[in-house]
Parts: structure tokens; sequence; C-alpha cells
């Protein structure tokens, strides 16, 4: 929707743009010896720009993770799953995406005595994220 302003200088129109943004939380407590996955739909249309996953200590790189946004795999991107022990990354996952659409987070735990909780957080905004360019 656009506005219209006009000043001593002359008349303007005034887009207005959306900048709305949020962290979509796909954490999950991943039982012994099993595959469970967390899903979020798309709040809008926009872009998926990054992800922060953590492992805590005691995973002994055995709870692997993957992320799949509208059917695509984005991470890990040469492997079926990452697994780590300890650690906290961030990854990149810069995909456009419509409005409803599925962001997906799958875990197998290959720790047959343990449950872990894996932390799995998703930013999407409305608008191309800028920092982008520079990669």
């Amino acid at each position: 929707m656009a506005i219209e302003v006009e000043d001593a200088r002359g008349r303007a129109e005034v887009i207005e743009l959306r900048a709305e943004s949020c962290v979509l939380d796909l954490s999950c407590n991943v039982a012994p010896d099993s595959e469970d996955a967390t899903e979020a739909t798309m709040p809008y249309e926009g872009w998926t720009s990054a992800a922060i996953i953590a492992w805590p200590a005691g995973c002994r790189n055995r709870v692997g993770v993957r992320i799949i946004v509208d059917g695509e795999q984005l991470f890990p991107r040469n492997a079926g799953w990452t697994a780590l022990e300890d650690t906290t990354i961030g990854v990149t996952l810069l995909k456009k995406v419509r409005k409803d659409r599925i962001i997906r987070a799958e875990f197998k735990n290959n720790d047959i005595e343990n449950s872990h909780w894996i932390s799995v957080l998703v930013q999407v905004s409305a608008l191309f994220p800028v920092w982008a360019r520079l990669l």
C-alpha cells in the first residue's frame, strides 16, 4: 500500500514495507534410539536466513539433526545428518519461502540409553537479509 505525501519540494509516493521477523523454535527432546521431528509454518512470505543448533554435553556425536525448508534439505548440504558433542553452531539457511510452507527439523538419536534435548532456532524475515549480500 502506498501513501502520497506532498511538501514544498513536490509530491512523492511512500511505499509501506512490512519488516516482520521472528525466530521459529524447532527444538526437541529426542528419546533414546529413536527419530523425531518438529515443524512450523512460515508465518509470512519472506526468507529463512539462519539457524542456531545446540547439542548438549553427553550426545557423543550420536544425535543427528537436519533442517528441511519447503521440501529442500538446507542443513547439512552434503550429508544426511550432522551430529556433534557439546557444541552450538550457527548456519546460513538462505531461501525464499512462501507463506504457510513447512520449515522442519528432523532428529535421529543413536544413543540407546539417553534422551537428549537438541535446540534448533530458525530466523525468518519478510525482507531479504541484507547481510546475505556479503556472502
